[in-house]
């Protein structure tokens, strides 16, 4: 393994990020990084040519910590589209299974589990 030492000036480092570009530039290539006191150490395999060291270094250069990777993405995508559907939930009153008595029995059952998922969620976002 080699480990090649970049100045790294800009601050803050998306570690996540960077890792998964410089995987998806050099592959297996690339065994890991690691940040810290204005430096990016990248871990390379022993075989990694010369001209790929060069554009690890040039990918750490270009680097914006602002872009996240695949997996933040995701994450962030999730956030976003709970927090639609909170604020676009109108359903101030809670479901009451009660008000389904004498309907169909699947409905009834099917208000219960919702009304048990709900609480449940609840719970769960008030740490209990």
């Amino acid at each position: 393994m080699q480990d090649i030492v970049i100045e790294y000036g800009k601050g803050v480092v998306n570690t996540e990020a960077l890792d998964e570009s410089l995987r998806a530039a050099l592959g297996e290539q690339v065994i890991g990084i690691t940040t810290g006191s204005g430096h990016v150490t990248l871990h390379l395999s022993d075989e990694t040519p010369s001209a790929d060291v060069i554009r690890a270094r040039v990918l750490v250069a270009a680097h914006d910590p602002t872009q996240l990777s695949t997996r933040q993405q995701t994450i962030l995508q999730r956030k976003q589209r709970l927090q639609v559907v909170r604020r676009d939930y109108k359903g101030s009153v809670d479901l009451d299974p009660a008000d389904f008595t004498g309907s169909d029995p699947l409905l009834l059952a099917l208000a219960r589990k919702v009304a048990w998922l709900e609480g449940e969620l609840n719970a769960l976002r008030d740490g209990l």
